[in-house]
């Protein structure tokens, strides 16, 4: 494995043909929040990867959404609070709805099985458990739902635009 070289971003992985890259201020919040955390070292560092996973369970549904709809996917760089997915411009509006579609369809597809466990079941007496439960369960929903917000650069400025742009495409392979 190459060493890793910290600038602005860090390439620390490549996933099927993606690069992966970690802005250097990840690494310094991950050390500042670990040296501060001897009460519950495995609590605060199972909650720090299950934030990471947000953004990668996020940042992955764009770009598998891409690669369904025919798109080469480039690479991901995470931020402290967002991460980038970077692939193919798609052709279509209908195309580019989807695949903003696509990192809160993977949001769902973990969050929403996750807070309905502690909704009905309630939380664990596992304080590390519990922290994913509500990172990547209702915090993770609740994430979804403000990047839906249809403001850029959010991902509902241009989600929104799926069912116009369906109709406009309907519309013209009718004629």
């Amino acid at each position: 494995m190459p060493s890793l070289k910290f600038g602005r971003l860090t390439r620390v992985a490549q996933v099927r043909g993606v690069d992966v890259y970690v802005h250097w201020s990840i690494f310094a919040i991950g050390a500042l929040i670990l040296l501060r955390s001897a009460r519950k070292p495995l609590t605060t560092v199972i909650g720090l990867a299950a934030y990471l996973s947000l953004l990668i369970i996020h940042e992955s549904g764009h770009l598998i959404m891409a690669r369904r709809r025919g798109y080469q996917a480039y690479s991901i760089a995470f931020y402290p609070i967002f991460g980038l997915a970077r692939f193919e411009r798609p052709d279509s509006r209908v195309d580019r709805a989807l695949i903003a579609w696509g990192g809160v369809l993977a949001q769902a597809i973990v969050g929403i099985p996750l807070a309905l466990y502690a909704a009905l079941v309630g939380y664990t007496p596992f304080a590390a458990l519990n922290a994913v439960l509500v990172i990547l369960g209702g915090y993770s929903l609740c994430a979804a739902a403000f990047n839906l917000l249809p403001v850029r650069p959010l991902d509902g400025s241009v989600a929104w635009d799926l069912i116009p742009a369906y109709l406009e495409q309907k519309r013209q392979s009718s004629r």
